[in-house]
């Protein structure tokens, strides 16, 4: 798999003595007191966004792996993806504890 690239652009445009970071859908998503901050946080949301994109790709790859092991609906696979996606760290400690026999 490939990093997926973000979907949303983004701009600095500088307003007075600010700098305001704007995405592609017209939305600020901040305004800081230097450009390099501007930009720091622009790094910092495509690199979110890039991972938004690869945990839907995850979650799509997991559901049509329930669905084709256990010959199950899209509808029966989506809810048991949903259902582990809330566990909590306890939880994935627990799957370690057992897949490494601990």
């Amino acid at each position: 798999m490939t990093t997926p690239e973000a979907k949303l652009e983004y701009r600095i445009e500088r307003d007075g003595e600010r700098f305001v970071a704007i995405d592609s859908d017209e939305e600020t998503v901040g305004v800081y007191d230097s450009e390099e901050e501007a930009q720091a946080e622009i790094t910092r949301e495509k690199r979110e966004d890039a991972i938004w994109e690869r945990t839907k790709e995850l979650m799509r790859l997991a559901v049509r792996t329930i669905m084709t092991e256990f010959s199950v609906d899209m509808e029966t696979a989506l809810g048991h993806v949903n259902s582990a996606a809330g566990m909590t760290v306890l939880g994935m400690e627990e799957k370690s504890d057992r897949s490494t026999g601990s």
